[in-house]
């Protein structure tokens, strides 16, 4: 059933006549006839007698017309869709990340979030990279927080953004002290380092291997708030992203190695799963941290 062909019978219904009913709405008369006979058609029932010089309706057209206002009535509200006012969107927003974006990313506008949605229950879960993606295909979170590779199967990258990787260490140790420290010369100290299998934990492995080196670990650990309190206590140099160490407490306890001919670049990405409905709980997120990036590139990390 054609909608047009309803708003066509609610206008004729109004006006009672065919010929304004077409003038109104930029119709030739016989298509507004074609179309109430299609109407007739579906129904089975005659939906206008004529009585005089005005088109009337039969019981069945007063049924119809209550149904057809019902039926514009849903129609308006469907197009209210997405349109809610901010305290009304509400509901659940399930995010998986990797924990050194938890402290650099998510605590940054996870606030910012709260306050304009303050309907949205918030679950977050702690992992590395593959974990995370499986998590999206058993659809055990709504978006995942990743940094390193740029795929994932069967998944949309929703958005990315450059990071670099610094060393640092407490203004204590001894390469703090000096103008340029050589790559080799940070692996003849005790090295904090992140959970095993992530990235940053690969990539300190293939420079080791690259300066001929073995990396010497102090300790081990999933938890990098816990890495910048052991650095801060001058307990070990470690490879963190840039970001996280721009947000950590007590900044002065910390320097960034001036490590000579180094640089480590990676993304951090936000991907949902292909078959997934982008709720409006992960596009206020995501329209959130797309800000905060854009306002973190115009700033600088003095070293």
């Amino acid at each position: 059933m054609e909608l047009r062909n309803l708003y066509s019978f609610l206008r004729v219904a109004e006006l009672g006549s065919y010929t304004k009913a077409a003038e109104e709405l930029g119709y030739a008369q016989s298509t507004i006839t074609a179309q109430i006979q299609q109407l007739e058609g579906e129904l089975a029932v005659p939906l206008f007698e004529r009585i005089g010089k005005k088109n009337m309706l039969t019981v069945y057209g007063q049924q119809l017309t209550a149904y057809a206002n019902q039926i514009f009535q849903i129609e308006k509200q469907m197009k209210t869709l997405g349109q809610e006012d901010r305290s009304a969107i509400r509901g659940t927003l399930r995010i998986g990340v990797v924990e050194s974006i938890m402290h650099s990313l998510l605590l940054a506008v996870i606030g910012r979030y709260r306050q304009l949605y303050p309907q949205v229950s918030v679950r977050i879960r702690l992992a590395v990279t593959a974990p995370l993606v499986e998590m999206l295909h058993h659809n055990e979170v709504d978006m995942i927080f990743t940094l390193g590779e740029a795929a994932a199967q069967d998944c949309v990258r929703a958005a990315s953004h450059r990071e670099n990787a610094v060393f640092i260490a407490s203004p204590e140790h001894p390469l703090a002290q000096r103008a340029s420290v050589p790559l080799a010369t940070v692996f003849d100290y005790p090295l904090i380092l992140t959970g095993e299998n992530t990235y940053l934990q690969q990539q300190l492995h293939r420079m080791a291997f690259q300066c001929k080196k073995e990396v010497s670990s102090f300790l081990q650990t999933e938890s990098s708030q816990l890495i910048i309190e052991l650095v801060q206590q001058n307990l070990g140099i470690s490879l963190l992203p840039e970001g996280m160490v721009r947000h950590a407490s007590r900044p002065e306890k910390l320097c960034i190695l001036p490590v000579k001919n180094f640089s480590l670049s990676f993304y951090t990405h936000i991907f949902y799963h292909k078959n997934k409905w982008v709720t409006p709980q992960m596009s206020r997120m995501l329209n959130l941290v797309e800000d905060y990036w854009r306002q973190i590139d115009k700033e600088a990390l003095p070293r």
